[in-house]
């Protein structure tokens, strides 16, 4: 079998494919109290649609923090996610209406209501240029907040605010960005091209390639130069952690900007500094240095957004190009059950970290279809391809958690369950 591309990028496949029909899963979560939410993305256009809530029987949300370790709520996550899938021809991109409420029917269909939300609401006015979404080509997608594109021929990064959230975060770096650029430091940060709209609402920033290295310790004197210099101008940068910081071409620049204060009393700003600029260098510039490293650009960082395959059908049969074949295994992997499942981008990653090394693809080996079942255990071929060909996944099954039924409401009263009763409307007065 020809082996598929290692680049398949959302570049690479405006060349290759039909790309005006793929749609890419770019986010998702489920809140127990709020929904299950699917930030999905096709050529330029961005739709989030969100689910009714999944509550497995017998455990109180409400008494503690929960964070879901049970194989059921995974499969009820992907559940949704499959549904989608098949409504993939009948979705609206493109319009006014940037969000949909996926609603259960009687009958255990689905139907999409639309609808538009506004998340960003900027904390200052717009203060640079106003670029439409449109007139941007997006290249690649690492998820729902960092995107990478072109505009008018020059490579940009992109921070969107497509979900409530991160639109915040989106507000709060327009706004420091502008304190920066009024202190007279903004070359100290990656610099703010423009704000992003989108149908009349703005929904992100977009500003310099953010390219650079990490720090390690021989970059201590600049790095504190640097922020004596900002501090000298009024400004709290509120984090510097070892990944807030990198190392250009041109000198020192500053991440999470978002995080930044402006102080008009210096004395107070120094007695501030003292925690969240000196305290937190020492710690950077000491055990930092060896603490795991999650660098906050884009470019640093492994794409986390794969597309949905379209289903066959009789008037679409299946396509067997390389790369379709791959994006297909991509899916497969995302949406099993088992040990991987447990995090919703280790197996992407570990797919990339194998394409990144140049291993063959898994594609080209046949066994990898093959699956056992024994009691709760699942058998299958694991991503690393050593020699030992079989994995045991999902060892590790919670006593009281119980399969996942689509059929059965999840809760007693959730905002998308349709009353029983009959609505009994007064008669008009004759």
């Amino acid at each position: 079998m020809e082996c598929a591309s290692k680049d398949l990028t959302i570049r690479k496949l405006r060349r290759t494919t039909d790309f005006d029909n793929l749609t890419f899963r770019i986010g998702g979560y489920a809140e127990h109290d709020e929904g299950r939410f699917y930030h999905l993305w096709k050529n330029g256009e961005v739709l989030s649609i969100q689910a009714e809530p999944y509550r497995r029987p017998g455990i109180d949300y409400s008494q503690q923090p929960y964070r879901s370790n049970f194989s059921s709520d995974r499969e009820a996550f992907l559940y949704l996610q499959e549904v989608l899938q098949t409504m993939l021809d009948n979705l609206q991109f493109g319009t006014e209406n940037n969000w949909a409420h996926l609603v259960r029917q009687k009958d255990n269909t689905y139907s999409l209501i639309y609808t538009r939300k506004e998340f960003v609401r900027l904390k200052c006015p717009v203060w640079t240029k106003k670029v439409n979404l449109d007139d941007i080509e997006v290249t690649r997608i690492v998820d729902c907040s960092l995107w990478e594109g072109i505009h008018e021929g020059m490579e940009v990064d992109l921070f969107m605010g497509v979900n409530p959230h991160w639109s915040h975060f989106v507000a709060a770096e327009s706004l420091g960005h502008k304190l920066m650029n009024e202190a007279g430091v903004s070359h100290y940060t990656f610099k703010l091209l423009a704000h992003v709209y989108k149908s009349g609402m703005i929904i992100g920033l977009m500003c310099e390639p953010i390219i650079g290295r990490r720090v390690c310790p021989t970059d201590r004197a600049a790095v504190f130069a640097a922020v004596a210099d900002i501090q000298r101008h009024g400004i709290l940068l509120g984090s510097l952690l070892t990944h807030d910081i990198l190392i250009t071409h041109t000198g020192v620049r500053f991440l999470n900007i978002s995080a930044i204060q402006y102080y008009m009393d210096h004395d107070k700003l120094a007695a501030e500094a003292q925690e969240y600029h000196w305290a937190d260098l020492a710690k950077t510039f000491g055990s930092g240095m060896t603490a795991p490293y999650t660098p906050l650009g884009s470019r640093a960082r492994e794409a986390l957004s794969y597309v949905i395959p379209r289903l066959p059908s009789p008037g679409r049969p299946v396509c067997t190009t390389p790369e379709l074949a791959m994006m297909r295994f991509v899916w497969s992997v995302m949406t099993s059950p088992g040990e991987y499942g447990r995090s919703d981008v280790l197996p992407l990653l570990k797919f990339r970290e194998q394409q990144r090394k140049g291993q063959s693809a898994i594609t080209d080996d046949p066994k990898h279809r093959k699956r056992a079942k024994i009691g709760r255990k699942v058998l299958a071929v694991p991503l690393d391809y050593s020699e030992n060909r079989f994995e045991e996944l999902d060892q590790i099954v919670p006593v009281d958690d119980e399969p996942y039924n689509p059929r059965r409401h999840s809760s007693s009263r959730t905002p998308y369950d349709r009353p029983n009763k009959k609505l009994l409307l007064p008669k008009d007065d004759e």
